[in-house]
């Protein structure tokens, strides 16, 4: 076995090599470093395939101008990255947490898609998180929840909001065209409930409840009281046997 930095284009990820011609091919979400984050360790660690973990420009261990980030873009980097290791690897599997979702949900480049807490809604997950960063709590009576935000949400401001440039995220800064590409996106609408594809969600993922889904997947791990990320002990307890016996079980 050998582990290494690989480096395409901007981007770096660290390759698992395995000698086998099927590799598992693991993106972060939104802001999030594959490279580094426990739960994609994890099922590298407990592969008997080869991995492969990258990072999106701006993000971890790559290069580049995270501002610039769209989910467009995005899906450019995951093609040029698998463009590179085709020349090694005849097989892929993808493991996507969050945003990532939506660049692979309706793809045929994998024989096996693993769906961590899939970010698919974006239309009123952005509306959910504008409401959320601009409400004044103090105001209300209520906890801001995906069952009561439309009733605070101004539609117009919102709008608005979504043409501002250089808005600050949690580590970054970021321009209105992410905004603008899926303010309108439903990601779910392109997706279908398919023997190969495995959902994992936390119930008590509050970034991206599990009611956000506009799709069923019938494949389903409920993490009980997990959140958004899944990476605490307990939680990963309940996903990570049954997410390595469905990548290198053979049929599914």
């Amino acid at each position: 076995m050998k582990t290494r930095l690989l480096e395409i284009n901007k981007n770096r990820g660290i390759l698992v090599d395995k000698n086998t011609d099927l590799i598992v091919v693991m993106i972060g979400g939104f802001e999030r470093s594959a490279t580094t984050e426990k739960k994609f360790k994890k099922i590298a660690d407990n592969l008997q395939v080869s991995s492969f973990r990258f990072d999106y420009s701006g993000v971890g261990l790559s290069d580049g101008d995270f501002s610039k980030i769209t989910v467009s873009s995005m899906k450019k980097e995951l093609k040029n990255v698998l463009v590179e290791l085709k020349k090694n690897y005849s097989k892929f599997i993808i493991v996507a947490h969050s945003l990532s979702a939506c660049l692979v949900v309706n793809s045929n480049d994998f024989e096996k898609i693993i769906l961590m807490a899939p970010a698919l809604n974006q239309k009123e997950l952005l509306r959910y998180y504008f409401v959320l960063s601009n409400i004044k709590e103090e105001n209300i009576n209520e906890k801001i929840s995906w069952n009561n935000y439309q009733k605070y949400l101004d539609k117009d401001k919102f709008l608005k909001d979504c043409l501002l440039e250089n808005k600050m995220t949690k580590k970054n800064h970021i321009s209105s065209a992410y905004f603008l590409e899926n303010k309108d996106k439903d990601y779910s609408k392109i997706a279908e409930d398919k023997k190969n594809i495995l959902h994992i969600h936390g119930d008590k993922d509050d970034k991206v409840p599990l009611e956000s889904l506009n799709i069923k997947f019938t494949n389903l791990i409920t993490v009980k009281n997990g959140d958004h990320d899944m990476e605490r002990p307990d939680m990963i307890r309940q996903w990570i046997q049954k997410t390595i016996d469905f990548i290198e079980i053979r049929g599914y």
